[in-house]
C-alpha cells in the first residue's frame, strides 16, 4: 500500500467517524488540547511554587498564588469533566452506527455476494476493522496533538535553553551550550527515526502477516461459529444435551481458538522484542536529557524550579515527538485493517437495477418467459441449469418437481433475480427483467422457501414485514395458513412476540407452524406471483397436501409456483414441470406425464409405494 494510499484511507476515516457521531472530532479534539494545558500548567504550578519558596516569599503571596491555581484546575477540571460526558453519552451512538453501517450493506447487497464464501472472509477481516477505526481517531488526534505540545514546550523551554552560560571547560561546558542542547535534540529525534523505521514498519508487517494468513482467518471465523451461533442459540441446547454434544463443541472452539492465538503470539513476541531495543534507546535519550539539565544547573544558569520544569517541559517535548511517531505509526498500521472494513463496504452492486415501471394491469395480465437459461454460481464452472426454455402466465398453476440438486431452486433464485443467468434470458411481457426497476420487480413475488426465516417479533410484524398492518389482515391471513386454532390461544393474539430472546412471555412454535406463518406473510403480501419452494418439508405427507389444496384456493387467480419432492403434492397444478440434472426432461398434467411413462411415472410411483399405508387413498 502506497503512501498516498493511505493518506485517503485516513482521510476516509475520519470523515466517517465524524459523519458516524457528528462532533466526535471537535470533542475529542477539545478535550485533547485541555488535557496538554492542564499538563503544561501544573508544570508550571511546581516550578513556580518551588522558587517562592526558596527564595522565602511571603506566605501570603504564595497562598494567593496557590488559590488562583487552584480556580483555573477546577476550571479546566469542569470543561473536562462535560467533555468526558459528552463523549460518554455519544458512544453507544458511535457504536452503534458503526454496526448500522456493516448491517446495511449486508442487507442491502447482492444476493449473489450472500452465498460467495469470499464474502464471508472479508466481512469477518471487515469486523476486525471496525474495532480499530476509533482507535486511528484516537491515533491521528495523537499525533495532532503531539505536534502541538512539541511546539509549545520547544517555545517555552528555548529562552531557559538559550539563556547566556559562563565559560566552562569539558563536557560540562559542552552540555550547557547551544551545541549541548541541539546534541541532546538531534539523539532524541534519531532515536524516534529509528523506532519508526525498526519497529513499527517491522511491527505492521508482522501484524498484516498474520491478518492475511486465511489458515487463521478461519480459525478466527470458525470459534466465532461455535460461539456466537452455537452456543447463544438457545434452541440448539436440545441436541446438545441428547447427544452430549458439549466436549465436541467446547473441544472445537478451543482448538480453533488456540489456533488463532499461535499466530498472533509469534507476531507478538517480535513485537515485543522490537520494543525492549526501543525502550532501551528512550531511556539513552532520558539520561541525556537529564545530563544537559544537570550542566545547566552546574553552570548556575537555571534555578532549583526551573531545572524541575526545564526536566518536565522537556519530557513534554519528547513525549511530544513519540506521540507523533507513534500516532502517526500506528495509524500506518491500522490502515491495512481499516482499509478490510473499506473493502466490504465497497463491495460493488453488479445487478443492474433497471428503470422501466412494471406495469400495473388491469386484467393482472403477465408472462414470463426462459429463454436458453444456462446459470452456474460464482467461481465455479459446472452449469447448474441447461438450456431451460419455459413460460407461464398469470393464473396458471405450475409444479417444479425431481430429485435433489436437479436445479429447482436454483430456477426460482432466477426468477426472482437473487441471481442474473450467466447465459440465456428471462422476460416479463416480452421485456428483459432485468431492465425493470429492481423493487418493482420484486414485488411481484411472494415466495416461501424451505428455509424461510421468522424473528424475534410479534405474529404481526412477521406476518406483515413492517411495524405498520392492518390487524384484522394479519388475523385473516395466520387463519388461512392454518394457525387459526394456535392463535386462539395465545393471550396476545397476533401481538404475541415470537421466541423468548427478547420477551419472557415469548412463544416456541415448531418448525411446522412456522412454515405456516411464512406462508401467511405470503398470503398477506398479496403479490400476483406465488413460489412455495418446499415450504412444508417438516409437515407429514397428508398434512402438506391438505395445505396445498387450501392454499390453491386462496391463491385464486394468482400465479404458484409449487416445489415439492411429494408428488402427491402437486397434482392438481395444470403443468408439471420435471428437472433432471438442470435441464426440463418432461413437462405435462399428472395424468399425461404417468402415461407417458417416463422420469415423472418413476418417480410417482416409488412414492406411492412408500406411502401407501400412511396415506390411504391420497395417491389413488
Amino acid at each position: 500500500m502506497t503512501f498516498n494510499e493511505k493518506i485517503v484511507i485516513i482521510k476516509r476515516g475520519i470523515k466517517m467517524t465524524d459523519e458516524m457521531d457528528k462532533g466526535r472530532i471537535a470533542r475529542i479534539t477539545a478535550g485533547k488540547l485541555l488535557n496538554m494545558v492542564q499538563s503544561f500548567f501544573h508544570i508550571y504550578i511546581v516550578s513556580r511554587i518551588i522558587d517562592m519558596v526558596v527564595t522565602a516569599q511571603p506566605w501570603r503571596d504564595i497562598f494567593a498564588f496557590t488559590a488562583v491555581t487552584a480556580a483555573i484546575e477546577l476550571t479546566i477540571f469542569i470543561a473536562l469533566q462535560t467533555l468526558d460526558r459528552r463523549k460518554d453519552s455519544h458512544q453507544f451512538r458511535y457504536n452503534a452506527s458503526k454496526r448500522r453501517m456493516m448491517w446495511d450493506k449486508i442487507i442491502n447487497m447482492d444476493y449473489v455476494h450472500i452465498e460467495n464464501p469470499e464474502t464471508h472472509i472479508q466481512h469477518h477481516r471487515a469486523q476486525q476493522g471496525i474495532g480499530r477505526m476509533q482507535r486511528f481517531v484516537y491515533y491521528f488526534l495523537d499525533s495532532v496533538s503531539g505536534l502541538v505540545s512539541g511546539i509549545a514546550g520547544i517555545i517555552i523551554i528555548a529562552p531557559m535553553a538559550f539563556r547566556a552560560a559562563p565559560e566552562l571547560e569539558g563536557f560540562v561546558g559542552f552540555l550547557s551550550s547551544a551545541w549541548g542542547l541541539l546534541a541532546v535534540a538531534a539523539s532524541i529525534i534519531l532515536i524516534e527515526i529509528i523506532r519508526w523505521f525498526y519497529n513499527s514498519k517491522r511491527a505492521y508487517k508482522y501484524l498484516a502477516d498474520v491478518n492475511n494468513n486465511r489458515t487463521l482467518l478461519q480459525f478466527g471465523r470458525t470459534a466465532q461459529h461455535y460461539l456466537e451461533d452455537i452456543l447463544h442459540n438457545y434452541r440448539n441446547g436440545k441436541d446438545v444435551r441428547i447427544y452430549s454434544e458439549q466436549e465436541l463443541i467446547s473441544s472445537e472452539y478451543e482448538r480453533n481458538v488456540n489456533g488463532r492465538l499461535s499466530g498472533w503470539r509469534k507476531s507478538m513476541r517480535r513485537v515485543f522484542e522490537m520494543n525492549f531495543v526501543i525502550g532501551l534507546l528512550l531511556m539513552a535519550s532520558s539520561l541525556i536529557m537529564y545530563g544537559f539539565a544537570a550542566a545547566r544547573v552546574v553552570a548556575g544558569i537555571l534555578t532549583v524550579g526551573e531545572i524541575v520544569s526545564f526536566v518536565m517541559y522537556f519530557s513534554k517535548i519528547r513525549q511530544g515527538i513519540s506521540s507523533i511517531t507513534n500516532g502517526f505509526g500506528n495509524i500506518f498500521i491500522d490502515t491495512e485493517f481499516v482499509q478490510y472494513v473499506y473493502d466490504f463496504l465497497d463491495i460493488p452492486d453488479e445487478k443492474y437495477r433497471g428503470s422501466i415501471p412494471t406495469e400495473k394491469r388491469d386484467d393482472n395480465e403477465y408472462e414470463f418467459e426462459f429463454s436458453h437459461v444456462y446459470f452456474r454460481y460464482p467461481n465455479s464452472e459446472q452449469y447448474v441449469l441447461k438450456d431451460v426454455n419455459l413460460k407461464w402466465r398469470i393464473g396458471e398453476k405450475m409444479a417444479l418437481v425431481g430429485k435433489n440438486g436437479c436445479g429447482k431452486s436454483t430456477l426460482i433464485k432466477l426468477l426472482c433475480r437473487l441471481y442474473d443467468p450467466t447465459d440465456g434470458m428471462i422476460t416479463l411481457n416480452g421485456i428483459d427483467i432485468k431492465k425493470y426497476k429492481y423493487e418493482d420487480y420484486m414485488a411481484l413475488f411472494s415466495v416461501v422457501f424451505q428455509d424461510s426465516e421468522l424473528f424475534s417479533f410479534s405474529i404481526a410484524e412477521n406476518v406483515a414485514a413492517d411495524t405498520e398492518y392492518d390487524g384484522e389482515r394479519v388475523k385473516d391471513c395466520v387463519i388461512k395458513a392454518g394457525l387459526g386454532e394456535r392463535l386462539s390461544q395465545m393471550e396476545s393474539g397476533i401481538d404475541t412476540c415470537l421466541y423468548k430472546q427478547f420477551d419472557e412471555h415469548g412463544v416456541e412454535i415448531s418448525g411446522g407452524e412456522a412454515q405456516k406463518l411464512c406462508l401467511a406473510r405470503a398470503i398477506y403480501k398479496s403479490a400476483p406471483f406465488i413460489i412455495l419452494d418446499e415450504p412444508t418439508a417438516s409437515l407429514d405427507p397428508i398434512s402438506e397436501h391438505d395445505i396445498y389444496t387450501k392454499f390453491n384456493g386462496i391463491v385464486g387467480t394468482k400465479t404458484a409456483v409449487y416445489i415439492s419432492h411429494r408428488l402427491s403434492s402437486c397434482r392438481f397444478c395444470d403443468e408439471i414441470i420435471v428437472m433432471e440434472d438442470g435441464s426440463i426432461a418432461e413437462r405435462g398434467s399428472h395424468e399425461s406425464l404417468l402415461v407417458k411413462g417416463g422420469v415423472y411415472k418413476s418417480l410417482w410411483e416409488a412414492q406411492a409405494e412408500y406411502y401407501k399405508d400412511t396415506a390411504g387413498n391420497l395417491y389413488a
